[in-house]
């Protein structure tokens, strides 16, 4: 699998998502995790905390698709952490993706700022027609946000994933430290691989 994690829109959880997915996939097969932020988020976190249990590589480059086919021999998985707002980026890493996986928080904010994204979407799927999934995050539990946001989504098109990540104190304090529970992301991985999710 070849993961794209993108949104353009800044803080919906693009780094934490694909920090915790990755090392979801890494018990399926090697992992690599490329960082494509020119702010180094994920290559960070990884450093501070003495390493992960799959590799990071920092490449935050407009031509990561023409890489990629060298970088990905010997792994089973491949996940690509965007930036927001730089277009180009995002554009290179949907063109090396076979799945662009959208973290989204359930606020008015965060889907009225979603249509440049879906805009990046049509542009490339003519060269690279991926598969699209929105994964709702940073959820408040027994709101109704969430199920606005499903049925927002639901008349744009999106595909929404079944899991949702809950707003939780052990995310935003995740930075920095090793990843040795998955929490919701499980599930997440779970689902993008096509295992059944235990309820």
């Amino acid at each position: 699998m070849k993961l794209a994690v993108l949104n353009l829109k800044g803080g919906t959880g693009k780094t934490t998502s694909a920090v915790f997915l990755a090392a979801g996939l890494a018990t399926d097969g090697p992992t690599l995790l490329i960082d494509a932020d020119p702010q180094g988020s994920a290559l960070s976190w990884s450093e501070a905390a003495g390493g992960f249990e799959f590799p990071v590589v920092a490449l935050p480059v407009r031509d990561l698709h023409k890489r990629v086919p060298q970088l990905a021999g010997g792994y089973k998985h491949l996940v690509v952490d965007t930036p927001p707002g730089d277009a180009g980026i995002v554009r290179s890493a949907l063109l090396a993706a076979d799945l662009a996986l959208l973290p989204i928080p359930p606020s008015l904010m965060d889907l009225d700022r979603l249509m440049p994204t879906l805009e990046l979407l049509s542009e490339v799927e003519p060269m690279n027609p991926v598969r699209v999934l929105v994964l709702l995050t940073r959820v408040r539990r027994n709101t109704r946000s969430a199920r606005a946001a499903r049925e927002a989504l639901a008349e744009l098109g999106m595909p929404v994933m079944e899991t949702e990540v809950p707003l939780k104190e052990v995310y935003a304090s995740a930075f920095g430290l090793p990843v040795e529970r998955l929490f919701e992301y499980e599930y997440a991985v779970r689902e993008l691989l096509g295992v059944e999710v235990p309820r």
